[in-house]
């Protein structure tokens, strides 16, 4: 399949040969899915057929619905799964009892539960996002299939309860089985991820160093890998079996990558306009030789203690070069400069710069070597913060309530006996979309995997399942469409299309014990599975549709928002958890970008939204030294007027806010010429450090950060 002649074949209907590489020549990782996924579905359906239940496909579904590609994530949600099922039959029986002739009623609690469960799954992040999720879904389904007998919807909870907890349990019991080294392959995927983000980081603080300072505004994918990173640590954590800690040293190591990337990017800022003496360039030199021997050092796995003690001593070099320049400051006489002038001043605050990006780099080392190391008796926690998207909650649960109560319209003025069937999958359908960012693009592919799955099983209903009277002949009939369908789930593009064919390939193909598929039973079976998933189609597309255009404006907006409240917002919020919520927000701002055809706006949103941070973060050290006692009043009261400023820029007060910010560093530089006390010259100089920023920041991104530019309409 490597020869030459075949990257040249485009006959296949969707595209070269190449894009079917992950069916053709999958990886290990992915036929280990598939195959542990098809064993648990087939237990699934063993147990149910052994038990006699009425319908073993619901099991069989449970399976592939809950299939997660680690197994430490399939682990960690199958206690929320349960729980979410359990509520989801509570409340299925409890809307059947209350209502069991008020169908208006009836379809509209129905709705609301569902668009409710779908609000908060959208909302939260984690494993318990699936509780909700399926809890709105196990409702519908129980509920609906009991609408036309009430009577029955005891029974009819409990078959269905019985069916998705027993999927459960038996994912989670093959996950289990075939988890082979868990604990150790756990800690080898977590070690190495977080060193490629530190060495990915140190590499760009090294090409900053040499002299590419735009390297340190094209940090979106180190971001992107971080905020990817942290989503996984949860599910690390639950493989390694045991607790010491680790994912707590791991989650700090990364927020410390991210602290450096903000310090570097204001390094930058600082190399660019100032000018630099030779001192100054022979330490950057000693900097990148150490930078390239620690990523050297990491990389092949050499104790790199040493290397701590070489970082400690750069840093107190950098102090003592700031020692002495407070030394002549003092001690010459100079009129007062201008400021783009060279001074002292600037060699003071590229030096404090320099210094504390090294103290961020100590950090970032200091816990590595704890997760390399981790101690036995270790206390240490990192907490993070909630980060909630109300509006992208907001819209999922308003087109999951419109499409639902759509659907029952429909079926209130057809009384077609298939609706309660199709409405169920529409419910499951917005459930499991609601959870992507994107659900239109991923509802897409559910739509095609649901064209597949009928065309497939409609063969297979023709030709092989009349000829299945054992389940080994089933087993062998559904082997290799459940074997594609689980590489398909791997594999990321086609991940909508798997997910789609594997939940619905068991609805259209096994019926039960003592029943076979006819043929007017499928074509009901297909409308029905057909008008659940285009309806769910059609309400990602047509309700609240999903559009990066205006996903950038929002985020825009939001993030302009947060450093218009910063300066004034009570209590100051915590430096690096204000940093890590930007970053999530920045990294969302990048993915709505195609990288192919829209280079010049990922390069403004890139800019802007880093001028974001870098202004932020100031702002907070900023409110920090107001408070302090170290500055005289009149020094805070020019640090006021600039937050104040801040805070109401809008339209064509933004220049006037760049002027202010410009006329503050003026000042400040001549007001620290004139003073003695040298402890309040350092804070002074700090004050200056972080106005040049901002002030930068304001004057190099009008266009993102000026409110009344329409910079989504370049789109």
């Amino acid at each position: 399949m490597n020869l030459s002649w075949l990257r040249n074949i485009s006959f296949f209907p969707f595209g070269k040969i190449q894009s079917y590489q992950w069916l053709y020549a999958p990886r290990k990782e992915a036929i280990y899915f598939a195959l542990r996924t098809m064993f648990a579905s087939y237990l699934a359906l063993a147990i149910a057929l052994w038990m006699q239940l009425d319908s073993p496909k619901w099991a069989m579904m449970t399976v592939w619905v809950v299939a997660q590609t680690s197994p430490g994530e399939t682990i960690s949600k199958s206690k929320w799964r349960v729980m979410g099922t359990l509520v989801g039959v509570v409340v299925a029986v409890a809307i059947v009892a209350a209502f069991p002739q008020q169908p208006l009623i009836f379809d509209i609690c129905i709705a609301l539960w569902v668009g409710g469960c779908c609000f908060w799954g959208s909302l939260i992040r984690g494993s318990s996002a699936y509780s909700f999720v399926l809890a709105g879904y196990t409702c519908a389904l129980i509920a609906l299939s009991s609408s036309t007998n009430p009577n029955e919807v005891f029974m009819m909870a409990m078959a269905r309860g019985s069916y998705i907890i027993l999927g459960v349990l038996c994912q989670t019991f093959v996950e289990r089985l075939f988890a082979f080294n868990m604990n150790h392959n756990a800690r080898i995927s977590l070690h190495n991820n977080l060193l490629k983000a530190i060495t990915g980081s140190l590499t760009v603080i090294r090409n900053v160093i040499k002299g590419d300072y735009q390297a340190a505004f094209e940090v979106q994918n180190v971001f992107a890998a971080i905020s990817a990173f942290q989503n996984s640590i949860e599910f690390r954590k639950i493989e390694m079996l045991n607790d010491d800690h680790t994912t707590d040293h791991v989650h700090a190591t990364l927020f410390s990558i991210s602290v450096v990337l903000t310090r570097l990017i204001n390094l930058a800022v600082y190399m660019r306009h100032f000018q630099k003496e030779e001192t100054f360039r022979d330490i950057c030199v000693k900097i990148h030789v150490y930078l390239e021997n620690l990523i050297h050092a990491l990389e092949k796995n050499i104790d790199f203690n040493k290397h701590l003690d070489a970082l400690s001593k750069l840093r107190w070099e950098c102090r003592q070069i700031i020692v002495e320049c407070i030394y002549k400051d003092t001690n010459t006489a100079k009129n007062t400069l201008g400021f783009e002038d060279q001074t002292l001043l600037d060699q003071r605050i590229l030096y404090r710069s320099l210094s504390e990006l090294l103290g961020e780099i100590e950090v970032i080392l200091t816990e590595y070597h704890h997760v390399k190391t981790p101690k036995k008796k270790d206390n240490f926690r990192f907490n993070l913060p909630p980060i909630y998207n109300f509006k992208l909650a907001w819209g999922n649960a308003f087109r999951a309530v419109i499409s639902i109560l759509g659907a029952c319209f429909l079926w209130e003025i057809t009384a077609w006996n298939e609706f309660p069937a199709a409405i169920g999958l529409l419910a499951v359908a917005c459930g499991r979309l609601c959870l992507f960012e994107n659900g239109y693009k991923m509802c897409q592919g559910f739509f095609i995997g649901t064209l597949i799955t009928v065309i497939v099983t409609a063969v297979l209903n023709v030709t092989v399942m009349p000829m299945a009277n054992s389940i080994e002949m089933v087993y062998l009939a559904t082997f290799i469409p459940l074997f594609c369908g689980g590489l398909a789930i791997y594999n990321l593009p086609t991940r909508g299309i798997g997910m789609s064919f594997t939940v619905f390939f068991p609805f259209m193909i096994i019926l039960g014990n003592q029943q076979r598929m006819d043929e007017m039973f499928f074509l009901n079976s297909a409308l029905a599975v057909f008008f659940g998933v285009g309806l769910a189609a059609f309400a990602f597309r047509f309700i609240a549709p999903y559009s990066p255009q205006k996903v950038r404006k929002e985020i825009r907006k939001r993030m302009l928002r947060n450093v218009q409240t910063l300066p004034l917002v009570t209590p100051i919020p915590r430096p690096r958890r204000w940093l890590t919520s930007t970053m999530d927000w920045f990294i969302s701002l990048m993915r709505q970008f195609d990288s192919a055809t829209e280079t010049a706006l990922i390069k403004k949103y890139n800019h802007g939204a880093l001028a974001v941070m870098c202004i932020g973060i100031n702002i907070i050290e900023i409110r920090a030294m107001i408070d302090h006692d170290i500055l005289p009043e009149d020094i805070k009261n020019q640090l006021r007027v600039v937050m104040r400023r801040i805070s109401h820029f809008k339209g064509g007060r933004y220049g006037r806010t760049v002027l202010i910010a410009k006329s503050a560093i003026r000042r400040l530089r001549a007001r620290e010429k004139k003073e003695q006390n040298i402890a309040v010259r350092l804070e002074i100089s700090a004050a200056i450090a972080c106005l040049i920023l901002i002030y930068y920041a304001l004057e190099k991104n009008a266009s993102f950060l000026n409110p009344s530019y329409r910079l989504y309409k370049l789109d």
